[in-house]
């Protein structure tokens, strides 16, 4: 499927930075595992790599070395469901790369826990416990979930002997979990293009004059799954806007608020973890999408969260989701 057509839409939440936004010390909570065998930073902090901006890259110092990049991540709490990973604006064809990730109860050292078994969705072919991305730019990866305290994002040369090409850049981390809608959205379904950033001024004369802040996504080579040159990208700001009918009420609210967590459900597993504006995600409206073009980083744009009853035990809603610049 392509032309951005609407199937069952999915969204890729982190929940790493929900945890944060509650209170959870970025401090404590991320660390750069050190010790024989491992790469060190060399440009940036482990804070970019989990700052929702995957412009703002961190750069280790692997250039001419075999050894390993090991960041832990504690999520503050066992219980919190993790599936999915997206590496965001790295370098790992050039640098010569492949991702492990792991899981344990208690905190890990390089090469510890449990390996997940990925499943590639976009740009990361699997191979063994491993996923080594075709491109450089984003790698998306699903595996079984796992509700594990403490999780191991690992980058290591495809060819140990031969060791890393170049020094390794990543940009963002989302660790998560990601919701697919269990129906499509209903017909019309609204696409827009926004050109905000122009300005077109008159003079006295009627004479009419344009300016722009920008016409496209960012600057450079590189914008969230658009691999163009800056001359090349799509321009304007893409958003969708939609709405869910006839939705088991289930699927959207938890049995008890209290609990809100002990079934999937959309309330909690969106709409909680990004407090709706506030932490931006991964979405497509397509979820058996392979293709990068298909992916938005966007947020939502709306600041609440409303359902409509339209029949007993069933709900509807509508959403605007926009890409995120």
């Amino acid at each position: 499927m392509s032309y951005g057509r609407t199937l069952k839409p999915r969204f890729y939440m982190d929940n790493f930075n929900w945890q944060a936004s509650k209170g959870l010390s970025r401090n404590t909570a991320l660390s750069i595992v050190t010790g024989s065998g491992t790469i060190a930073l060399l440009a940036g902090t482990k804070y970019n790599l989990f700052d929702m901006n995957p412009l703002n890259t961190s750069t280790f110092d692997s250039d001419t070395t075999s050894d390993t990049v090991s960041i832990l991540i504690d999520m503050g709490v066992a219980g919190l469901a993790t599936d999915s990973i997206t590496i965001m604006n790295h370098n790992l064809l050039s640098g010569a790369g492949k991702i492990r990730v792991a899981y344990s109860a208690s905190t890990m050292v390089k090469a510890g826990g449990t390996a997940v078994a990925f499943t590639s969705i976009l740009n990361g072919a699997v191979t063994g416990d491993y996923s080594i991305p075709a491109a450089d730019g984003d790698t998306t990866l699903t595996f079984t979930s796992n509700s594990s305290r403490y999780w191991l994002v690992e980058f290591e040369p495809t060819v140990s002997v031969a060791g890393w090409s170049d020094a390794l850049t990543i940009g963002m981390i989302v660790l998560g979990t990601y919701t697919t809608l269990a129906t499509s959205p209903e017909f019309p379904i609204g696409r827009s293009n926004a050109y905000d950033g122009v300005r077109v001024t008159k003079s006295i004369g009627g004479k009419a004059f344009g300016s722009a802040s920008w016409t496209a996504p960012n600057t450079g080579d590189y914008s969230p799954f658009r691999g163009l040159i800056e001359e090349t990208k799509m321009g304007g700001r893409l958003a969708y806007d939609f709405s869910v009918s006839y939705l088991t009420d289930t699927t959207v609210y938890p049995s008890d608020s209290a609990t809100p967590y002990a079934s999937a459900n959309f309330r909690a597993d969106v709409v909680n973890k990004c407090s709706m504006e506030l932490i931006p995600f991964i979405w497509t409206q397509d979820s058996t999408s392979v293709i990068a073009g298909d992916y938005l980083y966007a947020r939502f744009d709306q600041p609440s969260f409303n359902t409509s009853s339209v029949a007993t035990n069933v709900e509807s809603f509508s959403a605007r989701i926009v890409q995120e610049f």
